[in-house]
């Protein structure tokens, strides 16, 4: 589409819709239908869309109202309302105000849109394995009207038509069922009113297979370089989702509504995945390129069973505003375990308490926790920092106590009230409550408030009497709510971590007497069924519990004791160093893969680096680097332990020879091969501690994908020298054409652990320079690379006060959210490495 004299290119940064504004437009125009015509074979970086909009008054409000209707492109050629031109300089901050509306209105926006390279609005990559070009559409959170011109807002839903020209040979699909009417000319119907935020669009040279399962054709979609992949992963892509389909259905007691169901594994992905009604797209490293682990493949079937969960919530029923997300991600998450562990081959409740919770105890203890429910979002792009560990994980953990709480029959029969009211439509906390206040719930306005809109953790103690409750620190906690109930089991172990007894029982004060105990008892754990949400502590001294722990026999019970010492270490009650005993100990005899990756990873990431004092380091990850020999070699050959203890291996080995030796292919453990993953994993460690770019360059030119440049940024901004380092600086501060999976490679490369004494120069320049990159970047990436580059390896009192003197300044949400929770870390190190240091 040909720009004219007409034509306004915007330059001012969009405004971030506020919920007052929300409520407003909301209270005025209701949204009929829209049509979207793109044509996406225009050269360059930019293209075309038209949308065509249908909207009506609300009862009551009068003709010659105005709102305004969101645009996000770079030059607008023509607007019109109900035919009459609108003067396209009106277009300001990514808003264009509509004037003297009529009962019924039809408003016409055609643009050039720009295609993105930071995951949002219409992006599109260039697979570098074969030139080959791709897009996606990812509109959530406020980036629909990157790629066309809405009412962008989770209430003002639409029926939609999508009519594409693409380039002859593409696949394209969408939201509903796409058809070629001649070749490049594409149309898409989806069935059902759509919010904005999760309309899609998926188009390319992708490769498919295809299923059917209960009259639903299920499509799943990736790059033609990951075709061989795609058709060795689809068995199990395929099985776990009819079976979700099978337990869903059965679950909510209401079909799946919206035709056809589309994955898409797609490049560049900034989340795990994305739940668009009826084509789902997520990160295309889910399509494993060499060997994935059954974690792995667990870890997969989690996030298939969570999108398609969003099916109901979230799609079928959506939020009204962003501080009610949590009815969206929470109930995905709870029904994706539950799903998971009932109806697939992956059962994830070890994997929930194991990996998640911790995500979210982290979070709900941070500066920046927030409630469940109700976080009171002033804008869009302040919910977009709230989208965490707590409405994931926390809020999955409290639905799984609700369930216990209200049992089961009442807990579902809500559910499907909920749906059966409130399909295709919007709801709130309040609406949700009703349906299970109807189904029999009681008391529940009460619950809501201390387990919902209340933050923070309590904390469980038992005394060997009695199961005491601590209630959060102000000011997380509402000094006025009443106590939190927690419904729970208490086990009794013996020396041999044997149990030897369990109660049930439910906590509504501040504390709850124990039954007699078994005079076998070694220790008392709480929670032993990973039922509740809470710190945890006991009666035992930590090394006493330490030395059990590695013979602990039930799954979950070892889970929560090994998250209340990843809990107490950060909280500056344990020792880092008996914190590392413990967990390694537990690590080189569990037979739980998922729990030993953890406390690896734990022990690595965090005991060996940001909590060790510098000189310190290169002991503790000796340490952890024997242990991880030990499992790769005293496991049966061609195993998924032996790969996991061989990844750490490399992961924290210091000798270059042995990593050289390992590259070529030679003293691999036996029935371990080189495949694309583990060569870069040897890379990328190589590069770490040796300074010589033509290892990478050799790795490079064995695997030119897409996969391989991330894993190529990643090597380079970790090698060892100053001239690396400074390239990389500048990747990260200054402009960039490098798309946001390479960026955020760099950012993790940056501040290695080994490396302080290099990167300390930069130390001040991530404070100042940072908060500079809010003129560069917006949205997901912007808050992603400061997170991913927060100088965690230097946990010292001078970074703390760079830190939080940056925190005294005007910094943009994003950057400010990651600051905070950086800055809290880096807290928290501090105080420990001053307590324990002489020890």
């Amino acid at each position: 589409m040909p720009a004219d004299d007409d034509t306004i290119t915007e330059t001012a940064a969009p405004l971030s819709l506020t919920r007052t504004e929300a409520v407003e437009r909301a209270a005025t125009i209701r949204v009929e239908h829209t049509e979207i015509t793109l044509d996406l074979t225009r050269p360059g970086a930019a293209f075309d869309s038209v949308s065509v909009i249908r909207f009506v008054l609300r009862e009551g409000v009068a003709e010659g109202s105005e709102t305004f209707v969101d645009f996000k492109g770079t030059e607008l050629v023509a607007v019109e309302l109900n035919g009459s031109p609108v003067d396209p300089a009106l277009w300001q901050q990514g808003r264009i105000p509509l004037r003297d509306l009529r009962r019924a209105n039809t408003l016409r926006i055609a643009g050039t849109m720009a295609y993105s390279s930071d995951g949002e609005g219409l992006h599109r990559h260039t697979d570098p394995a074969d030139g080959k070009t791709y897009l996606y559409a990812m509109s959530f959170l406020d980036a629909a009207p990157r790629w066309f011109g809405c009412f962008d807002q989770p209430d003002l839903k639409s029926t939609y038509a999508l009519d594409v020209t693409a380039p002859i040979g593409w696949t394209v699909l969408g939201n509903g069922p796409s058809g070629q009417l001649q070749p490049g000319q594409w149309q898409i119907r989806p069935s059902a009113p759509l919010s904005t935020y999760y309309v899609t669009l998926v188009a390319g040279p992708y490769a498919s297979c295809y299923r059917e399962h209960d009259g639903i054709r299920l499509g799943f979609h990736a790059r033609a370089s990951l075709a061989e992949s795609l058709e060795a992963e689809v068995a199990d892509l395929a099985s776990v989702t009819v079976a979700s389909f099978h337990y869903y259905h059965r679950l909510f007691g209401f079909r799946y509504p919206f035709g056809e169901y589309h994955q898409a594994f797609v490049p560049d992905f900034n989340a795990g995945a994305m739940e668009n009604p009826g084509c789902v797209t997520l990160r295309d490293q889910y399509i494993f390129r060499g060997r994935a682990t059954r974690v792995e493949r667990a870890s997969r079937a989690g996030t298939i069973a969570h999108e398609m969960a969003h099916q109901w919530f979230g799609d079928l029923v959506t939020m009204r505003w962003w501080d009610d997300l949590w009815l969206n991600e929470s109930f995905a998450e709870y029904a994706a375990h539950r799903c998971c562990s009932e109806a697939t081959n992956y059962p994830l409740w070890t994997e929930f308490g194991i990996v998640r919770k911790d995500w979210g105890s982290v979070a709900d203890q941070s500066p920046s926790t927030h409630p469940v429910a109700g976080n009171g979002a002033p804008d869009a792009a302040a919910a977009l920092q709230d989208f965490d560990g707590i409405s994931y994980a926390k809020g999955a953990a409290v639905l799984k106590q609700l369930a216990t709480y209200l049992g089961d029959e009442v807990f579902i029969a809500g559910l499907q009230d909920y749906f059966a009211q409130h399909a295709y439509g919007n709801a709130t906390l309040a609406d949700l409550l009703a349906a299970w206040q109807r189904a029999g719930a009681q008391d529940l306005d009460s619950w809501s408030r201390v387990w919902l809109q209340t933050a923070g953790m309590d904390t469980l103690t038992i005394d060997g009497v009695a199961l005491l409750r601590t209630p959060p620190d102000a000011p997380a906690s509402d000094d006025s709510a009443p106590p939190r109930p927690h419904s729970l089991a208490v086990a009794a172990v013996d020396a041999d971590g044997t149990e030897v007894a369990r109660q049930q029982l439910t906590v509504t004060g501040n504390q709850a007497p124990l039954g007699p105990t078994d005079p076998r008892t070694a220790l008392l754990i709480p929670d032993a069924g990973d039922e509740t949400w809470a710190k945890l502590r006991f009666a035992a001294l930590w090394p006493e519990v330490a030395a059990l722990l590695p013979r602990i026999q039930a799954p979950l019970s070892r889970v929560v004791v090994v998250n209340a010492f990843r809990d107490a270490v950060r909280g500056g009650e344990v020792d880092p160093a008996l914190a590392l005993d413990a967990l390694l100990g537990l690590a080189a005899v569990d037979d739980e893969d998922v729990l030993i990756g953890s406390v690896l990873r734990f022990c690595t990431d965090v005991l060996a680096a940001t909590y060790t004092a510098v000189a310190e380091r290169a002991e503790r990850v000796a340490r952890i680097h024997q242990v991880a020999d030990q499992l790769a070699g005293s496991s049966a050959a061609g195993s998924d332990r032996q790969l996991l203890g061989f990844r750490y291996t490399i992961a924290t080995c210091v000798d270059a020879e042995r990593l050289r030796r390992w590259l070529t292919g030679r003293a691999l453990p036996a029935g371990l091969s080189l495949d694309p993953d583990l060569t870069w994993l040897i890379v990328v460690r190589l590069a770490e501690i040796v300074d010589d770019e033509r290892v990478i360059d050799q790795a490079l030119e064995r695997d030119p994908s897409a996969a391989g440049r991330v894993h190529a940024a990643r090597a380079r901004a970790g090698l060892p020298s100053a001239a690396a380092k400074q390239t990389a600086w500048a990747a990260l501060v200054e402009p960039s054409e490098l798309p946001a999976s390479e960026l955020y490679a760099v950012a993790r490369g940056f501040f290695r652990p080994g490396q302080t004494e290099l990167t300390a120069a930069y130390l001040p320049r991530f404070f100042a320079e940072m908060p500079l990159t809010a003129a560069l970047r917006s949205g997901w990436a912007l808050g992603q690379v400061v997170s991913d580059a927060f100088p965690l390896s230097h946990a010292t009192r001078a970074t703390l006060e760079l830190a939080e003197a940056a925190l005294a300044t005007d910094l943009a949400a994003p950057v400010r959210r990651s600051m905070v929770d950086g800055t809290d870390i880096v807290r928290r190190a501090v105080r420990s490495l001053a307590r324990f240091a002489s020890s």
